[in-house]
């Protein structure tokens, strides 16, 4: 019961959003803007957004962002945990050391920009995918997963002449699916979510992801207020008439549906993986 309840409490406000993104502005107003089942629906509030291809473009950001990011973050992490996790290579030690103060200590935000500004990734699409290349959470979550796994299947390996990453192809990748899995998931989450890289080092619109679009969206009361609307800022192709009909309220929620709905879509297929990934690394005994 306890369980149907939580759910119930992270499934109506979602519910809430896309009921409030369909409803047509005449019943909005006339229940008092909270609508669950809306006896009436409109795809009014999506047209407007999808307008002037801001969005689309913003989508084939994100897209592009979530896949060569997660697959460089992946390939890199791995390489590296893979490599920590052999104890005789020289220097192991050092070097785990380097992943740990890493982990604990992130740089300030002023020594961060003035290195992203020297490597000329500022106002670059590089800029969104290579910084998290290598993360020190997932250099050691690797390591430890790589640890576990019984040296016997790599010293059978190369019995039959396999090099180093004929072993990471062959015999450590196909066992290190779950782990793979739960950590791409993450990274395809911290990715599509993230909308303050863009802020502070992207200035370039035709880079904008949906997160940052949808950041936008959201925090334009003032210039609302002013006689702005977010739809006429973001999309210059909307004219006052349509935003007559749509308000504020169901432009935003579907805004958000939009950015949501490929992230709910993409986790039932990853969702098998999360029990024994999120073991990995833990104490056993």
């Amino acid at each position: 019961m306890v369980v149907i309840l939580v759910a119930l409490a992270c499934l109506v406000p979602f519910l809430y959003v896309v009921a409030i993104s369909l409803t047509p502005m005449e019943e909005l107003i006339r229940v008092g803007r909270f609508v669950l089942v809306p006896q009436h629906t409109t795809l009014g509030a999506y047209k407007m957004a999808l307008q002037g291809g801001r969005i689309v473009q913003g989508f084939g950001v994100s897209v592009a962002r979530v896949a060569l990011g997660t697959l460089l973050h992946l390939v890199v992490s791995s390489a590296a945990g893979y490599a920590l996790s052999k104890r005789h290579l020289p220097g192991s030690r050092f070097f785990m050391l380097l992943v740990l103060i890493a982990f604990l200590f992130g740089p300030g935000l002023i020594p961060y920009y003035l290195v992203v500004r020297s490597l000329g990734l500022v106002n670059t699409f590089w800029m969104m995918v290579v910084p998290g290349a290598a993360g020190a959470w997932a250099v050691f979550i690797f390591r430890q997963f790589f640890m576990e796994l019984p040296a016997d299947l790599e010293e059978a390996a190369r019995v039959d002449g396999a090099s180093d990453v004929d072993v990471l192809w062959r015999v450590v990748l196909p066992l290190s699916l779950p782990v793979y899995a739960v950590l791409g998931l993450f990274n395809v989450v911290y990715h599509w979510n993230d909308f303050l890289t863009t802020a502070i080092f992207v200035t370039n619109p035709d880079l904008h992801p949906l997160a940052f679009i949808l950041q936008r969206t959201l925090t334009m009361v003032s210039r609302w207020s002013s006689g702005i609307t977010p739809a006429a800022a973001n999309n210059a192709a909307v004219t006052p008439e349509a935003w007559a009909a749509i308000g504020n309220t169901q432009y935003r929620m579907s805004v958000v549906v939009l950015v949501s709905l490929p992230i709910i879509m993409l986790y039932p297929f990853l969702q098998k993986h999360f029990a024994k990934g999120m073991l990995t690394g833990t104490p056993k005994g």
